[in-house]
């Protein structure tokens, strides 16, 4: 627990949100295409939390919105190739190694 609590001071101090750490780095080790959901259940976090990193890293070009075919269907992202989703690995890992 220690480890996750870094993680979070890390997170808070480098982009001003506890979240954007773990939360990238779930997404970067997942699939290419992710939900709300999903990361969610992966996380153990609420959904406000995680629905406003992925706004935010989808406004940053980060992920990319997938279109639905209904409104009942899950709202899917599309991460984007980048450095930073590397970059968001290592900085955890050594966050929870510190």
């Amino acid at each position: 627990m220690a480890n996750v609590a870094r993680a979070d001071e890390w997170s808070k101090l480098l982009f001003n949100n506890i979240y954007v750490l773990r939360v990238s780095a779930a997404i970067s080790n997942g699939d290419v295409e992710t939900d709300s959901g999903t990361l969610q259940r992966e996380l153990s976090l609420g959904q406000t939390a995680v629905y406003r990193v992925m706004r935010t890293l989808e406004r940053v070009n980060l992920l990319e919105r997938m279109e639905r075919s209904s409104r009942t269907q899950p709202l899917k992202y599309r991460r984007v190739s980048h450095p930073f989703w590397d970059a968001a690995l290592e900085l955890l890992s050594t966050a929870e190694g510190a």
